[in-house]
């Protein structure tokens, strides 16, 4: 019998293995396909993102497999730019604002990464039967085998098999529109000047998108329209001619077309009994903000650490009833965010106007969604979002797999209930601000934030009451 079984072994499904595997909990994964898809679909990495990499002893895949993406904006029919934004070199989390990648070598190192951390790795098979009895599930696959485990996590993708059988219903957010998805590899002696980063053509007759991805890749997205055909697009020569007023045959190679009909879906129950959802079986999102994959890698920061204490003994199985309160609301603002991101291109264009304030475009001001309930307490504005990156505080979360860190000024004595919470005092008198305490979890997301040590106990004891 092991922890967890995690059905499908995509990059969300194999980064929750890694985490699994450093904080000390036991999984199998089972996968359908031998080996990694070979087409790229997700093609960003926001700086959470990419803490949680460092943190976990993938820093030096970042460095060696993605660049950094250096604007993104909005253009109007004219070709000025409405909206947008240079990013800079360091984000909140001491790393690039956003990082370009090949997914296909994503998903080879982190299926690599799993098996050389312990994962009982299935390729090439799919799950027929499961059952959850309370104190364990039975997972039965298509050669008979019956996985025991404490917990089952769906990370099936978007007809995941999962979700249907424990008949979870996505909620739709009304964004359906279809567009035609272009992957081209540069080549070297091509001499086409292209944009830096990301950038949304606002036209009228078709809007359209485009991304500097890493190395030789460069991506559009076209919006299809109502009278026309997408297979006829979707041919060679319908491709060259959509992308003609940027590149040509002889400065690139096609290396993926699609057709996709863009969703924006979510699970607001991510769990049943023992078995949970994340990733795109939980929720889908239009891509203009990038945050598909980013949202199902925190689906897996989030069940990684709650897991983990529960197998410690330091929470009891009501911590992981935290996951839908914290993850759900989260990741519908964010896909909410690339909606009207969505809906902006048509109004910026001039086809319909909806209403949406241009600050949700690149570079405005529209708030950043932050865990609302849950494992939090408190409403110090700090609560429920990122915390920035400290070596310290980096070093304070992976002790003993996961732990929270207490950020103060000055070294403190830990209150009986962070104590019990497996909670590392980090003294950081230029992290903690003018607080006197900064309660950080495992995933980096502030819980706490106390103005005097009778507040920090206070919180303590909360805090521990959620686990408890």
């Amino acid at each position: 019998m092991v922890d967890v079984v995690i059905i499908g072994g995509g990059p969300v499904g194999c980064l929750l293995a890694v985490l699994l595997n450093d904080m000390g909990v036991s999984n199998t994964v089972v996968e359908r396909d031998l080996q990694p898809y070979s087409l790229p679909r997700a093609i960003v990495m926001d700086d959470e993102i990419q803490r949680l990499f460092h943190d976990h002893g993938m820093g030096d895949w970042l460095a060696a497999n993605t660049s950094p993406l250096e604007r993104a904006d909005f253009v109007g029919p004219d070709g000025a730019v409405v909206i947008g934004a240079d990013l800079p070199p360091v984000a909140l989390q001491g790393v690039p604002p956003v990082l370009c990648h090949y997914q296909p070598e994503l998903d080879t190192m982190l299926r690599a990464r799993c098996e050389a951390g312990g994962t009982r790795a299935l390729w090439g098979h799919t799950v027929t039967d499961l059952v959850d009895r309370g104190d364990r599930c039975l997972t039965t696959l298509d050669n008979g085998e019956v996985l025991e485990s404490r917990w089952v996590v769906g990370c099936d993708g978007a007809s995941s098999w999962t979700r249907r059988h424990l008949g979870l219903v996505l909620e739709d957010l009304r964004f359906d529109q279809e567009w035609l998805v272009v992957d081209i590899a540069m080549n070297e002696t091509s001499t086409v000047d292209l944009p830096l980063g990301v950038r949304q053509y606002c036209r009228p007759e078709r809007p359209c998108t485009y991304v500097k991805g890493h190395g030789p890749y460069r991506r559009w997205e076209f919006q299809v329209q109502p009278h026309e055909d997408a297979a006829q697009l979707d041919t060679p020569e319908g491709l060259w001619g959509l992308l003609a007023e940027w590149a040509g045959p002889g400065d690139a190679d096609l290396v993926r077309s699609a057709v996709y009909r863009f969703h924006a879906v979510v699970a607001m129950r991510m769990q049943e009994g023992n078995v949970f959802l994340a990733g795109d079986s939980a929720h889908q999102t239009p891509p203009f903000a990038g945050q598909g994959l980013n949202s199902g890698m925190r689906d897996a920061a989030n069940l990684s650490w709650k897991m983990s204490y529960v197998v410690r003994g330091l929470a009891a199985e009501k911590l992981l009833g935290t996951y839908t309160p914290e993850r759900a609301p989260h990741v519908r603002s964010v896909i909410e965010h690339a909606v009207d991101m969505g809906r902006l291109i048509d109004q910026l264009a001039g086809r319909v106007s909806h209403g949406v304030d241009v600050q949700s475009g690149y570079g405005g001001t529209r708030p950043a969604p932050h865990i609302e309930s849950g494992m939090v307490t408190g409403d110090n504005p700090r609560v429920g979002h990122q915390f920035w990156f400290h070596p310290g505080v980096s070093r304070a979360v992976r002790t003993d797999g996961a732990s929270f860190a207490v950020v103060t000024a000055a070294p403190l004595e830990m209150p009986a209930g962070l104590a019990a919470l497996s909670a590392v005092n980090v003294t950081a008198p230029e992290a903690v601000g003018d607080s006197y305490a900064v309660v950080v979890r495992p995933d980096r997301y502030v819980a706490a934030v106390a103005a005097d040590h009778p507040g920090l106990m206070v919180a303590a004891d909360t805090l521990l009451g959620h686990a408890r």
